[in-house]
């Protein structure tokens, strides 16, 4: 997630829980005129103290990682062999860039933000609220397996389907490909969009998601996470309101896949596989982002209303139906998972 959104989000959220705390104080009107709502008053000031904590945690660690792997690279490998001051700047300066070696969609940069993320989460559990990184839906289970395939096949079939569609509809005008001489490449890319999902669904779909569902309930913490989710994505290159509607439905859809499991891992293999199969494997912009080398190498003509245009499929009509089919497919499955019922006599 981009740095300036880590900062933005810290910020608001710690000029929300000062606002709450003073509102709420133990010895002020309302809770001298109103004291038994004063326990879901107290939980509403910890439940924004852990968020303003876990997001001012999560952008120091952010800076601090960074400012590490900048001042790394400039020493043993600087960018286009510059001096060290000319490659540290250049270094830091890609962290909040669409492209260089600690962009948001680089190698470097997927590992810092990971490293971070985790970091933040993990300190933010145990000193504000007293709980251990695994009580967010890391533990194992007996269906983990079958989870885990259902995760990794999803983003392929439904990007496989919505290659087809643009072919048929007749805006696939042309395809190179398939290429599988770098695998070295696109094992990188793998490594990238494991980052990218497990740091995402650890903050939104695990800390917020269920911190927010404590105090105010499923539906305001599914919703109110899934709308910040994809206006976050404003920031990437090319953002449209369309692509950011169409996140918003995704992360409606992943916030279920954790829903119907009670655990982050469909969730994160789920949103790994569509970004994977996306980028990598079918050769479409991820969120803005073009991704090279590719499996294949698509060339699209046609409105970008429907094909999502230079911001990727998730800025399109087809990517909006794809995704619905995703959350179809998890219904089905969770109807799969549900015991049968035995009839009445």
């Amino acid at each position: 997630m981009n740095p300036i959104v880590r900062l933005i989000l810290a910020g608001a959220l710690g000029l929300a829980w000062y606002v709450v705390t003073r509102a709420y104080a133990p010895n002020n009107r309302l809770n001298k005129e109103d004291p038994a709502g004063f326990g879901q008053r107290r939980e509403i000031s910890r439940a924004l103290q852990a968020m303003a904590f876990l997001g001012l945690v999560w952008f120091i660690l952010s800076t601090i990682v960074l400012f590490i792997f900048s001042l790394v690279l400039a020493l043993v490998a600087p960018p286009n062999q510059r001096g060290f001051g000319e490659a540290f700047g250049e270094l830091l300066n890609s962290a909040t860039g669409s492209s260089g070696p600690l962009s948001p969609l680089s190698l470097g940069g997927a590992v810092a933000q990971v490293i971070a993320t985790v970091g933040a989460v993990w300190l933010t559990q145990r000193v504000a609220r007293g709980k251990s990184l695994f009580d967010l839906g890391l533990r194992p289970y007996p269906a983990l397996p079958f989870d885990l395939v259902l995760g990794l096949i999803l983003g392929p079939l439904l990007f496989a389907m919505l290659f087809q569609a643009e072919n048929v509809l007749g805006y696939l005008v042309g395809v190179s490909g398939p290429s599988f001489g770098r695998a070295w490449e696109l094992s990188q890319w793998l490594l990238v969009f494991l980052c990218v999902a497990v740091s995402e669904e650890l903050v939104v779909r695990g800390f917020f998601l269920q911190v927010i569902n404590e105090v105010w309930g499923g539906t305001a913490a599914v919703v109110t996470t899934s709308v910040f989710w994809g206006f976050a994505h404003l920031l990437n290159p090319r953002a449209t309101l369309l692509g950011v509607f169409n996140i918003i439905v995704a992360g409606l859809v992943f916030a279920y896949a954790y829903n119907i499991t009670g655990r982050l891992w469909l969730p994160i293999f789920f949103h790994f596989s569509w970004n994977f199969a996306q980028g990598a494997i079918f050769g479409y912009p991820v969120s803005g982002y073009v991704i090279e080398p590719s499996v294949f190498q698509p060339f699209v003509n046609g409105p970008s209303e429907i094909t999502g245009g230079l911001f990727g499929p998730e800025g399109g009509l087809l990517s909006l139906f794809a995704i619905i089919l995703g959350g179809l497919i998890l219904y089905g499955w969770e109807r799969s998972r549900r015991p049968s019922q035995p009839q009445k006599q």
